[in-house]
Protein backbone atom coordinates (compact mmCIF):
# COMPACT_ATOMS: atom_id res chain seq x y z
CA UNK A 1 0.00 0.00 0.00
CA UNK A 2 1.27 3.46 -0.90
CA UNK A 3 2.19 5.94 1.81
CA UNK A 4 0.02 9.06 1.76
CA UNK A 5 2.25 12.14 1.75
CA UNK A 6 1.69 15.86 2.31
CA UNK A 7 4.48 18.26 1.32
CA UNK A 8 4.53 21.71 2.91
CA UNK A 9 6.85 23.91 0.87
CA UNK A 10 6.70 21.83 -2.29
CA UNK A 11 8.31 24.48 -4.51
CA UNK A 12 11.42 24.96 -2.36
CA UNK A 13 14.67 23.00 -2.48
CA UNK A 14 13.62 20.40 0.12
CA UNK A 15 10.21 20.07 -1.50
CA UNK A 16 11.84 19.54 -4.89
CA UNK A 17 14.09 16.79 -3.50
CA UNK A 18 11.11 15.15 -1.81
CA UNK A 19 9.06 15.06 -4.98
CA UNK A 20 12.00 13.73 -6.97
CA UNK A 21 12.16 10.77 -4.57
CA UNK A 22 8.44 10.22 -5.13
CA UNK A 23 9.05 10.24 -8.90
CA UNK A 24 11.75 7.63 -8.47
CA UNK A 25 9.49 5.46 -6.29
CA UNK A 26 6.00 5.84 -7.82
CA UNK A 27 4.81 2.53 -6.40
CA UNK A 28 5.49 3.61 -2.82
CA UNK A 29 3.95 7.08 -2.43
CA UNK A 30 0.82 9.07 -3.21
CA UNK A 31 0.84 12.85 -2.85
CA UNK A 32 -2.25 14.11 -1.01
CA UNK A 33 -1.41 17.78 -0.66
CA UNK A 34 1.23 20.31 -1.69
CA UNK A 35 1.76 23.93 -0.71
CA UNK A 36 3.62 26.99 -1.93
CA UNK A 37 3.90 30.60 -0.90
CA UNK A 38 3.85 32.41 -4.25
CA UNK A 39 5.37 30.26 -7.00
CA UNK A 40 2.12 29.72 -8.88
CA UNK A 41 3.60 28.36 -12.09
CA UNK A 42 5.61 25.63 -10.37
CA UNK A 43 2.80 24.77 -7.93
CA UNK A 44 0.40 24.33 -10.86
CA UNK A 45 2.94 22.23 -12.75
CA UNK A 46 3.41 19.96 -9.73
CA UNK A 47 -0.34 19.70 -9.19
CA UNK A 48 -0.83 18.60 -12.80
CA UNK A 49 1.94 16.01 -12.43
CA UNK A 50 1.06 14.53 -9.03
CA UNK A 51 -2.71 15.14 -8.96
CA UNK A 52 -2.99 15.80 -5.21
CA UNK A 53 -6.36 16.16 -3.53
CA UNK A 54 -5.40 19.59 -2.16
CA UNK A 55 -3.10 22.46 -3.10
CA UNK A 56 -2.49 25.45 -0.86
CA UNK A 57 -1.27 28.87 -1.98
CA UNK A 58 -0.31 31.35 0.73
CA UNK A 59 -0.34 34.49 -1.41
CA UNK A 60 -4.00 35.47 -1.71
CA UNK A 61 -3.33 37.82 -4.63
CA UNK A 62 -2.32 34.93 -6.90
CA UNK A 63 -5.25 32.60 -6.31
CA UNK A 64 -7.14 33.47 -9.50
CA UNK A 65 -4.07 32.64 -11.57
CA UNK A 66 -3.81 29.22 -9.89
CA UNK A 67 -7.52 28.57 -10.34
CA UNK A 68 -7.20 29.27 -14.06
CA UNK A 69 -4.24 26.93 -14.42
CA UNK A 70 -6.01 24.08 -12.58
CA UNK A 71 -9.58 24.64 -13.80
CA UNK A 72 -9.59 21.37 -15.75
CA UNK A 73 -8.66 19.27 -12.70
CA UNK A 74 -10.66 18.16 -9.67
CA UNK A 75 -8.21 19.56 -7.15
CA UNK A 76 -9.37 21.55 -4.14
CA UNK A 77 -7.54 24.87 -3.93
CA UNK A 78 -7.04 26.23 -0.42
CA UNK A 79 -5.63 29.64 0.40
CA UNK A 80 -3.70 31.41 3.11
CA UNK A 81 -3.05 30.36 6.68
CA UNK A 82 -6.48 28.79 7.05
CA UNK A 83 -5.87 26.60 4.02
CA UNK A 84 -2.50 25.52 5.37
CA UNK A 85 -4.03 24.65 8.75
CA UNK A 86 -6.80 22.65 7.08
CA UNK A 87 -4.35 20.65 4.99
CA UNK A 88 -2.09 19.94 7.96
CA UNK A 89 -5.13 18.69 9.88
CA UNK A 90 -5.85 16.03 7.25
CA UNK A 91 -4.44 12.74 8.53
CA UNK A 92 -1.84 11.24 6.19
CA UNK A 93 0.99 8.78 6.72
CA UNK A 94 3.68 11.43 6.69
CA UNK A 95 3.92 15.20 6.35
CA UNK A 96 7.12 16.73 5.00
CA UNK A 97 7.60 20.02 6.85
CA UNK A 98 9.76 21.96 4.40
CA UNK A 99 8.34 25.43 5.03
CA UNK A 100 11.05 27.85 6.11
CA UNK A 101 10.78 29.75 9.37
CA UNK A 102 8.37 29.97 12.27
CA UNK A 103 5.49 29.75 9.78
CA UNK A 104 5.95 25.99 10.03
CA UNK A 105 5.13 25.78 13.74
CA UNK A 106 1.36 25.94 13.47
CA UNK A 107 0.85 23.35 10.69
CA UNK A 108 3.36 20.99 12.33
CA UNK A 109 1.44 21.27 15.60
CA UNK A 110 -1.82 20.58 13.75
CA UNK A 111 -0.38 17.55 11.94
CA UNK A 112 1.03 16.02 15.12
CA UNK A 113 -2.33 16.59 16.82
CA UNK A 114 -4.09 14.31 14.31
CA UNK A 115 -1.40 11.64 14.49
CA UNK A 116 0.55 12.26 11.27
CA UNK A 117 4.25 11.36 11.28
CA UNK A 118 6.50 14.35 10.55
CA UNK A 119 9.56 14.45 8.30
CA UNK A 120 10.93 17.71 9.61
CA UNK A 121 13.28 20.10 7.84
CA UNK A 122 11.84 23.11 9.67
CA UNK A 123 14.23 23.70 12.55
CA UNK A 124 12.59 26.99 13.56
CA UNK A 125 9.43 25.23 14.76
CA UNK A 126 11.48 23.12 17.16
CA UNK A 127 13.67 26.04 18.24
CA UNK A 128 10.63 28.12 19.20
CA UNK A 129 8.23 25.37 20.23
CA UNK A 130 10.11 22.12 20.73
CA UNK A 131 9.05 22.06 24.39
CA UNK A 132 5.46 21.61 23.15
CA UNK A 133 5.93 19.67 19.91
CA UNK A 134 8.05 16.83 21.28
CA UNK A 135 5.79 15.97 24.27
CA UNK A 136 2.75 16.19 21.97
CA UNK A 137 4.40 13.81 19.51
CA UNK A 138 5.05 11.36 22.34
CA UNK A 139 1.45 11.63 23.52
CA UNK A 140 0.09 11.05 20.00
CA UNK A 141 2.66 8.32 19.24
CA UNK A 142 3.92 10.33 16.27
CA UNK A 143 7.37 9.78 14.80
CA UNK A 144 9.41 12.96 14.30
CA UNK A 145 11.90 12.01 11.58
CA UNK A 146 14.62 14.63 10.98
CA UNK A 147 15.59 15.48 7.42
CA UNK A 148 18.22 18.09 8.17
CA UNK A 149 21.30 16.15 7.11
CA UNK A 150 23.02 16.53 10.49
CA UNK A 151 20.10 15.42 12.64
CA UNK A 152 19.29 12.60 10.29
CA UNK A 153 22.93 11.54 10.60
CA UNK A 154 22.64 11.39 14.39
CA UNK A 155 19.33 9.54 14.10
CA UNK A 156 20.96 6.91 11.90
CA UNK A 157 24.06 6.65 14.10
CA UNK A 158 21.82 5.89 17.08
CA UNK A 159 19.90 3.07 15.43
CA UNK A 160 20.44 0.01 17.65
CA UNK A 161 22.04 2.07 20.43
CA UNK A 162 20.87 3.57 23.72
CA UNK A 163 21.02 7.22 24.70
CA UNK A 164 22.23 6.21 28.14
CA UNK A 165 25.49 5.13 26.50
CA UNK A 166 26.05 8.45 24.71
CA UNK A 167 28.74 10.84 25.85
CA UNK A 168 28.27 13.50 23.16
CA UNK A 169 26.85 14.21 19.71
CA UNK A 170 28.55 16.41 17.15
CA UNK A 171 26.94 18.15 14.19
CA UNK A 172 29.12 19.19 11.28
CA UNK A 173 29.17 22.48 9.39
CA UNK A 174 30.77 23.24 6.06
CA UNK A 175 31.94 26.59 7.39
CA UNK A 176 29.85 28.52 4.89
CA UNK A 177 31.16 30.94 2.25
CA UNK A 178 33.14 33.18 4.65
CA UNK A 179 35.25 30.68 6.55
CA UNK A 180 38.51 32.41 5.56
CA UNK A 181 37.28 35.92 6.44
CA UNK A 182 37.49 37.88 9.68
CA UNK A 183 34.41 39.22 11.42
CA UNK A 184 35.38 42.72 10.33
CA UNK A 185 35.75 41.66 6.70
CA UNK A 186 32.31 40.05 6.79
CA UNK A 187 30.51 43.02 8.32
CA UNK A 188 29.36 44.73 5.12
CA UNK A 189 29.37 41.73 2.79
CA UNK A 190 26.65 41.79 0.11
CA UNK A 191 23.72 39.33 0.21
CA UNK A 192 24.64 37.94 -3.21
CA UNK A 193 27.92 36.64 -1.78
CA UNK A 194 26.31 35.26 1.38
CA UNK A 195 23.84 33.28 -0.72
CA UNK A 196 26.63 31.31 -2.44
CA UNK A 197 26.97 28.26 -0.21
CA UNK A 198 30.05 26.13 -1.02
CA UNK A 199 28.32 22.76 -0.64
CA UNK A 200 24.51 22.78 -0.52
CA UNK A 201 21.80 24.14 -2.80
CA UNK A 202 19.48 25.80 -0.30
CA UNK A 203 16.86 28.51 0.09
CA UNK A 204 17.78 32.12 0.86
CA UNK A 205 17.04 32.11 4.59
CA UNK A 206 19.02 28.98 5.45
CA UNK A 207 21.89 30.12 3.20
CA UNK A 208 22.26 33.33 5.22
CA UNK A 209 21.95 31.38 8.47
CA UNK A 210 24.76 29.15 7.23
CA UNK A 211 26.93 32.16 6.43
CA UNK A 212 26.48 33.59 9.95
CA UNK A 213 26.68 30.11 11.56
CA UNK A 214 23.37 30.87 13.25
CA UNK A 215 22.16 27.78 11.43
CA UNK A 216 24.46 25.53 13.44
CA UNK A 217 23.38 27.17 16.68
CA UNK A 218 19.71 26.70 15.83
CA UNK A 219 20.44 23.11 14.81
CA UNK A 220 22.03 22.53 18.22
CA UNK A 221 18.82 23.68 19.91
CA UNK A 222 16.85 21.50 17.51
CA UNK A 223 19.04 18.51 18.35
CA UNK A 224 18.52 19.04 22.07
CA UNK A 225 14.74 18.79 21.59
CA UNK A 226 14.81 15.97 19.05
CA UNK A 227 17.07 13.74 21.11
CA UNK A 228 16.29 14.89 24.64
CA UNK A 229 19.83 15.93 25.53
CA UNK A 230 21.40 18.85 27.39
CA UNK A 231 23.70 21.64 26.22
CA UNK A 232 26.84 19.82 27.36
CA UNK A 233 26.06 16.83 25.12
CA UNK A 234 25.75 18.64 21.78
CA UNK A 235 28.18 20.75 19.80
CA UNK A 236 29.26 21.44 16.23
CA UNK A 237 32.54 21.42 14.33
CA UNK A 238 33.53 22.74 10.93
CA UNK A 239 34.07 20.02 8.34
CA UNK A 240 34.65 21.70 4.94
CA UNK A 241 34.34 18.51 2.90
CA UNK A 242 30.71 17.94 4.06
CA UNK A 243 31.13 14.17 3.84
CA UNK A 244 30.56 13.30 7.49
CA UNK A 245 27.27 14.89 8.55
CA UNK A 246 27.32 14.02 12.23
CA UNK A 247 28.85 11.65 14.73
CA UNK A 248 28.09 10.18 18.12
CA UNK A 249 30.69 9.61 20.83
CA UNK A 250 29.81 6.85 23.28
CA UNK A 251 30.98 6.49 26.88
CA UNK A 252 33.59 3.90 25.85
CA UNK A 253 35.07 6.53 23.45
CA UNK A 254 33.75 4.71 20.39
CA UNK A 255 32.73 7.20 17.69
CA UNK A 256 30.13 6.29 15.09
CA UNK A 257 29.82 8.70 12.17
CA UNK A 258 27.47 9.03 9.23
CA UNK A 259 28.92 9.57 5.76
CA UNK A 260 26.88 10.35 2.67
CA UNK A 261 26.88 12.53 -0.45
CA UNK A 262 25.94 16.16 0.17
CA UNK A 263 22.49 15.62 -1.32
CA UNK A 264 19.29 16.29 0.61
CA UNK A 265 17.69 13.33 -1.13
CA UNK A 266 19.67 11.05 1.19
CA UNK A 267 18.14 12.16 4.53
CA UNK A 268 14.73 12.78 2.95
CA UNK A 269 14.63 9.27 1.50
CA UNK A 270 15.50 7.85 4.91
CA UNK A 271 12.56 9.65 6.51
CA UNK A 272 10.10 8.90 3.70
CA UNK A 273 10.98 5.24 3.54
CA UNK A 274 11.40 4.67 7.28
CA UNK A 275 11.68 2.02 8.64
CA UNK A 276 12.81 0.75 5.22
CA UNK A 277 15.43 2.24 2.91
CA UNK A 278 14.71 3.47 -0.60
CA UNK A 279 16.75 3.22 -3.77
CA UNK A 280 17.49 6.76 -4.95
CA UNK A 281 19.44 8.36 -7.76
CA UNK A 282 22.37 10.34 -6.37
CA UNK A 283 26.13 10.46 -6.68
CA UNK A 284 28.06 7.60 -5.13
CA UNK A 285 30.54 8.32 -2.36
CA UNK A 286 33.86 6.83 -3.49
CA UNK A 287 36.07 6.65 -0.40
CA UNK A 288 39.16 5.92 -2.49
CA UNK A 289 38.91 9.40 -3.99
CA UNK A 290 38.68 11.25 -0.68
CA UNK A 291 42.11 12.76 -0.02
CA UNK A 292 41.37 13.89 3.52
CA UNK A 293 38.77 14.82 6.11
CA UNK A 294 39.30 18.06 8.04
CA UNK A 295 37.68 19.13 11.30
CA UNK A 296 38.13 22.38 13.18
CA UNK A 297 36.49 24.20 16.04
CA UNK A 298 34.06 27.04 15.35
CA UNK A 299 35.71 30.37 16.14
CA UNK A 300 33.21 32.11 18.43
CA UNK A 301 34.72 35.53 17.77
CA UNK A 302 34.45 35.03 14.02
CA UNK A 303 30.96 33.50 14.20
CA UNK A 304 29.27 34.76 17.41
CA UNK A 305 25.79 33.73 16.29
CA UNK A 306 26.61 30.07 16.87
CA UNK A 307 27.50 30.55 20.52
CA UNK A 308 24.57 32.91 21.12
CA UNK A 309 22.16 30.18 20.08
CA UNK A 310 24.02 27.28 21.69
CA UNK A 311 24.03 28.97 25.10
CA UNK A 312 20.22 29.05 25.10
CA UNK A 313 19.91 25.25 25.24
CA UNK A 314 18.28 24.40 28.54
CA UNK A 315 17.19 27.97 29.26
CA UNK A 316 13.56 29.12 29.40
CA UNK A 317 11.98 28.33 25.99
CA UNK A 318 11.08 31.98 25.48
CA UNK A 319 14.74 32.87 24.93
CA UNK A 320 15.13 30.55 21.96
CA UNK A 321 11.76 31.69 20.61
CA UNK A 322 12.92 35.31 20.82
CA UNK A 323 16.22 34.50 19.13
CA UNK A 324 14.45 32.74 16.30
CA UNK A 325 12.05 35.65 15.78
CA UNK A 326 14.85 38.22 15.82
CA UNK A 327 16.95 36.20 13.41
CA UNK A 328 14.09 35.90 10.93
CA UNK A 329 13.61 39.67 11.04
CA UNK A 330 17.36 40.26 10.70
CA UNK A 331 17.81 37.91 7.74
CA UNK A 332 14.81 39.39 5.95
CA UNK A 333 16.17 42.93 6.38
CA UNK A 334 19.64 41.85 5.28
CA UNK A 335 18.30 40.27 2.10
CA UNK A 336 16.52 43.57 1.40
CA UNK A 337 19.82 45.48 1.92
CA UNK A 338 18.34 47.20 4.98
CA UNK A 339 20.71 45.69 7.55
CA UNK A 340 24.43 44.96 7.46
CA UNK A 341 25.58 41.35 7.66
CA UNK A 342 27.48 42.10 10.86
CA UNK A 343 24.39 43.61 12.46
CA UNK A 344 22.46 40.33 12.27
CA UNK A 345 24.24 39.23 15.45
CA UNK A 346 23.77 42.63 17.08
CA UNK A 347 20.03 42.61 16.45
CA UNK A 348 19.65 39.05 17.72
CA UNK A 349 21.65 39.46 20.91
CA UNK A 350 19.97 42.77 21.79
CA UNK A 351 16.53 41.24 21.28
CA UNK A 352 17.34 38.26 23.52
CA UNK A 353 18.64 40.63 26.20
CA UNK A 354 15.55 42.86 26.07
CA UNK A 355 12.74 40.32 26.17
CA UNK A 356 10.64 39.63 29.22
CA UNK A 357 10.50 36.05 30.45
CA UNK A 358 7.13 34.43 29.86
CA UNK A 359 5.89 30.89 30.30
CA UNK A 360 5.14 29.44 26.86
CA UNK A 361 2.98 26.61 28.09
CA UNK A 362 0.49 26.31 25.24
CA UNK A 363 0.23 26.59 21.48
CA UNK A 364 -1.18 30.13 21.39
CA UNK A 365 1.37 31.51 23.83
CA UNK A 366 4.20 30.46 21.49
CA UNK A 367 2.53 32.20 18.55
CA UNK A 368 1.87 35.35 20.59
CA UNK A 369 5.42 35.44 21.91
CA UNK A 370 6.86 35.17 18.42
CA UNK A 371 4.91 38.30 17.45
CA UNK A 372 6.03 40.04 20.66
CA UNK A 373 9.71 39.28 20.00
CA UNK A 374 9.45 40.42 16.38
CA UNK A 375 8.07 43.77 17.55
CA UNK A 376 11.04 44.18 19.89
CA UNK A 377 13.47 43.30 17.10
CA UNK A 378 11.88 45.83 14.75
CA UNK A 379 12.16 48.55 17.40
CA UNK A 380 15.85 47.75 17.93
CA UNK A 381 16.60 48.03 14.20
CA UNK A 382 15.94 51.76 14.39
CA UNK A 383 18.86 52.18 16.80
CA UNK A 384 21.42 50.18 14.82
Amino acid sequence: MKKLVTVLGATGSVGASTLQIVRENPDKFQIIGITAHSNVSLLAKLAIEFRPKFVVLSDLTLVSDLETRLAHLEIEILIGEEGLDFLASQKTDILVAAISGFAGFKPIFKAISVGTDIAIANKEALVAGGHLLMPLAKEKEVNILPIDSEHNAIYQCMMGHHWGDVEHITLTASGGPFLAMTREEMHDIAPAKALKHPTWNMGAKISIDSATMMNKGLESIEAAWLFGIGREKVSAVIHPQSIIHGFVTFKDETIISHMAPADMKVPISHALGWPERLKIQTEKLDLTKISGLEFMEINHEQFPCYNLAHQLIGEEPCYAAALNAANEIAVSLYLENKLAFGDIYSLCTKTVNMIEIRSLDDYQSVIDYDSFARDIARSIVLSL
